[in-house]
């Protein structure tokens, strides 16, 4: 088989159901694939949905809907997905994304022109206003911070730290460099995962000719930024702390921890106060102690309830 897309989703039933639709409304896939979409324990209707009828509406056998009991959180949730995978290349694909048609044929044929390119995701573009607002994605080791870049050149493809809501990863990238860091459970997860792999000699690249829309309207833009749910509001902060330790030059460690490394929780802050979330301001704290922890011992420590 030469494709597994992998959806992982939780509480976003409609959201779900268009991504498929727009996964079936693809153009020229000549080959061989399947969907196997993980549901992260939802209760609003998505752990009702059944493969069989999936099955019948889009008339393909290949589609499989695991509906897990027990909350994984994303990480784990990916690698279960990843785990049952038969694809040579497997297909990440966040549930909130409506793809182009041709989006899933260029990523494929790109992908097969260099052994080294291990992990490759498209251009991304909001799609209420079908702007772009990514090409490729690079991390700033002083600061822990990774932004988003729209280039305005021709050359077609971008190397990228990490790439994130859709991309490709060939089969051989997890048999080599292993699977997610389940211990992050959510954010800078593909950061690690692409700088783990370029050790191993795999690149991350975007190419533009391949595009997906981001399915998000502007009024969830804040709440996702500050940390929507407690696990991601806590490693928002923590995880910084394990990217800088993981893959920073001895100058990047020093710098993010004298001057940067207590600024991202006092911002996060403030921010969680400006619009009432006095709930999160806990998580943050906690995992800048458990975060320096690793800094420190290389150990995890989660000291606070997720």
């Amino acid at each position: 088989m030469q494709l597994s897309i992998v959806i992982t989703t939780k509480n976003r039933k409609q959201y779900l159901l268009d991504c498929i639709h727009s996964i079936f409304k693809s153009k020229k896939i000549n080959f061989q694939y399947e969907i196997i979409i993980i549901d992260d324990s939802s209760s609003d209707g998505t752990e009702n949905i059944r493969e069989q009828v999936l099955q019948h509406k889009y008339k393909f056998k290949n589609i499989f809907f695991y509906h897990q009991q027990k909350s994984l959180k994303m990480v784990k949730a990916r690698n279960v997905g990843a785990r049952l995978a038969r694809g040579r290349y497997v297909l990440f694909v966040d549930d909130d994304n409506i793809i182009h048609p041709d989006m899933i044929s260029n990523l494929v044929s790109f992908a097969n022109t260099t052994p080294t390119y291990g992990i490759v995701g498209p251009s991304m573009y909001n799609f209420f206003n079908k702007k772009k607002y990514m090409d490729y994605q690079k991390i700033n080791l002083f600061l822990a911070k990774t932004t988003g870049v729209v280039s305005n050149d021709s050359i077609g493809h971008y190397c990228s730290d990490g790439i994130p809501n859709v991309f490709l990863v060939k089969k051989d990238v997890f048999e080599k460099c292993g699977y997610f860091d389940e211990q992050l459970i959510q954010t800078f997860t593909e950061p690690d995962f692409s700088l783990n792999a370029k050790k191993n000699g795999y690149k991350t690249v975007t190419y533009n000719k391949a595009i997906t829309y981001h399915n998000s309207d502007a009024s969830r833009v804040l709440s996702r930024t500050i940390g929507s749910v407690p696990a991601k509001a806590y490693c928002l902060i923590r995880n910084r702390f394990i990217i800088v330790k993981r893959y920073g030059s001895f100058l990047n460690k020093l710098i993010f921890l004298v001057f940067f490394s207590w600024g991202w929780p006092l911002i996060y802050s403030m921010l969680a106060i400006s619009i009432g979330k006095f709930d999160l301001i806990r998580l943050y704290w906690a995992g800048f102690y458990d975060g320096l922890n690793y800094f420190i011992f290389n150990k995890f420590r989660v000291s606070t309830k997720l």
